[in-house]
């Protein structure tokens, strides 16, 4: 199958290549993605994420599609709805800095596909910077020389729109981590650059929605994206077997996908690790 932008999210590729957000899915919840996957589940739209996805849809170039998909938040008029202006002032604190103005100015939604472990795989860069544009980045801002390089190949921008740059907790590992972890960028640049095929940089343009909304250019080094991606080849082929029938998809059990179609089977201590995460966090607020 080959890949455009207008069939780049159909059911059809979403079926034929594994994806960055689908493998983050597939980690999540196997049984969530899987239905996902088969049309069964639709996670719900929060505000913030609806925000996300206007800001990242605007620096895409895909707003009218978005516009289109979500037609719930704009006025009659084309303009937003009040919940939703929050998505302007993060772009326009974007647009005004020049580093991040300029790290997000090479070719844009730029399709690669490839193998991981024998698994096809699709990616859309947000940005993909070529060698000379790095040039002109080092030339107005040096300090960037020491990502970019001495003599500059190229680099992966990847435009992130998120509630704040805090580190996050995580029920698996119960404790928090830096987001980049938390949120699996690091697994993502990993595939991005797998597929892309250079090894180039990647880099993260973050604006965040609080109050008042910052900003952060940040890169992931070559050491943890191998890490990243030694992590990847590793799980992919469970979860390519799951997408093909050979596997069963485990729940688990926390989502709201799992809490929407959990069926009761037996009767659990309260005690069970099912409940413990809950009790700690508790625990920890009346002590704190």
């Amino acid at each position: 199958m080959i890949l455009t932008a207008e069939n780049y999210y159909s059911q059809e590729a979403n079926l034929a290549y594994m994806s960055a957000s689908q493998f983050k899915a597939f980690d999540r919840c196997e049984a969530a993605a899987l239905a996902e996957l088969g049309g069964e589940y639709i996670p719900p739209a929060s505000t913030a994420l609806l925000v996300g996805g206007y800001v990242d849809a605007w620096f895409s170039g895909e707003l009218p599609l978005f516009q289109g998909q979500h037609p719930e938040i704009f006025k009659r008029d084309g303009t937003l709805k009040s919940e939703y202006i929050k998505a302007q002032s993060i772009i326009a604190k974007m647009e005004d800095d020049g580093l991040f103005s300029l790290l997000m100015g090479g070719r844009k939604q730029y399709i690669v596909v490839g193998e991981i472990a024998g698994i096809p795989f699709k990616g859309k860069l947000d940005s993909l910077l070529s060698a000379r544009e790095c040039m002109d980045i080092i030339r107005f801002y040096p300090e960037t020389r020491a990502v970019l390089g001495e003599i500059p190949r190229g680099a992966i921008v990847d435009q992130k729109c998120m509630k704040d740059m805090k580190p996050v907790w995580s029920e698996e590992e119960h404790c928090k981590l830096p987001f980049v972890e938390a949120y699996g960028y690091d697994i993502q640049g990993a595939i991005y650059r797998a597929l892309e095929g250079h090894q180039l940089p990647f880099i993260l343009a973050v604006g965040t929605k609080e109050e008042e909304p910052d900003i952060g250019t940040l890169y992931i080094s070559d050491a943890d994206l191998t890490s990243a991606l030694y992590q990847v080849e590793d799980r992919a082929p469970r979860y390519q077997a799951i997408k093909e029938g050979r596997e069963t998809a485990r729940r688990c059990g926390r989502c709201a996908y799992c809490r929407a179609t959990r069926k009761l089977t037996g009767i659990i201590n309260y005690s069970s690790r099912y409940c413990l995460g809950d009790v700690k966090k508790n625990t920890k607020a009346v002590r704190d």
